[in-house]
């Protein structure tokens, strides 16, 4: 589908200036990881945790060694760390407005399943957002030639409305909810990404735009297509009932928290590790548009 990015010889560092913080920058940072966060039942109760890093004011070139560009939920950085280069990290690039949208909700989310900035760079009136290395999107999982299991279906979309619903109760909605910009890692960890696509909403808002996203990528993780005419329903129909009454369930429900009670999640105990073949297959067998090819 693309071109494929052949490993190279390193390329020349890029200039390094200097670098200032801002005034905050000391603040005592809080040691909760977003998997401990995530892992607990009643998240909607605890106090809200800030995840929003300290800026350093220029650029991440100093640190970091930009190699190419793919498209992962939207243009991404593949860079290596200069002193490290073992460690790969992802930086997302945006001039002010929509790296405005993404700064409002780092402010108020914190959760393993939304993608999350380990530090901000700002140079040149662009906002540099570091994010950790997940290499696939679902897209990836949709083009591999099997099905997911109805183990890895669930565990799939668990992931996604733990982050969906949180989302949403933090007071966002996600305009643009696609397999495309859900991000999955090799260890079968999903993040929700693209956060320029997030809006501020009530909390009291219908939640139909969001459950129709689910419905689209539920009928893509079954059968690889959507049907004609926004008809929810597949036509494989090798599925068994719990897999179908969540889909049917996207059609009626009002909440997103009334689809994490079906069934499906009741019968398989729903864990990222189950997704390791399958995301592996997807690494081996699909391929990333690159928008940038590999620098010296």
């Amino acid at each position: 589908m693309v071109r494929p990015v052949t490993q190279i010889d390193p390329f020349k560092a890029h200039p390094q200036p200097t670098t200032a913080r801002e005034p905050n920058q000391d603040r005592k940072k809080s040691k909760v990881t977003p998997s401990q966060i995530g892992s607990s039942p009643s998240i909607q109760n605890q106090p809200q945790i800030s995840r929003l890093p300290a800026t350093t004011w220029g650029s991440p070139w100093i640190k970091f060694k930009e190699r190419f560009t793919c498209e992962l939920a939207g243009p991404t950085i593949v860079a290596e760390n200069i002193k490290n280069p073992s460690k790969i990290i992802h930086i997302r690039e945006f001039s002010k407005h929509k790296a405005d949208l993404w700064i409002d909700v780092l402010r108020c989310t914190y959760h393993p399943n939304i993608v999350y900035a380990n530090e901000i760079f700002r140079d040149h009136g662009l906002t540099y957002f570091v994010v950790d290395d997940y290499p696939l999107t679902l897209e990836n999982l949709v083009a591999c030639n099997i099905l997911p299991s109805e183990l890895q279906l669930a565990s799939i979309l668990r992931q996604i409305l733990d982050g969906l619903s949180y989302l949403l109760d933090q007071g966002f909605e996600h305009a643009a909810l696609t397999c495309s910009n859900i991000l999955i890692g090799q260890d079968g960890a999903i993040q929700i990404a693209a956060l320029e696509h997030c809006t501020r909403r009530q909390l009291n808002q219908s939640h139909t735009q969001s459950i129709r996203s689910i419905a689209d990528i539920t009928m893509l993780l079954m059968q690889k297509y959507l049907k004609p005419g926004k008809v929810i329903g597949i036509d494989n129909l090798h599925w068994q009932s719990e897999a179908l009454e969540f889909l049917s369930a996207t059609a009626s429900v009002v909440n997103v928290q009334d689809l994490k009670r079906l069934s499906l999640f009741k019968k398989h105990q729903c864990s990222k590790d189950s997704l390791l073949t399958l995301t592996r297959l997807a690494f081996y067998t699909t391929k990333t548009w690159i928008l940038k090819e590999y620098l010296r």
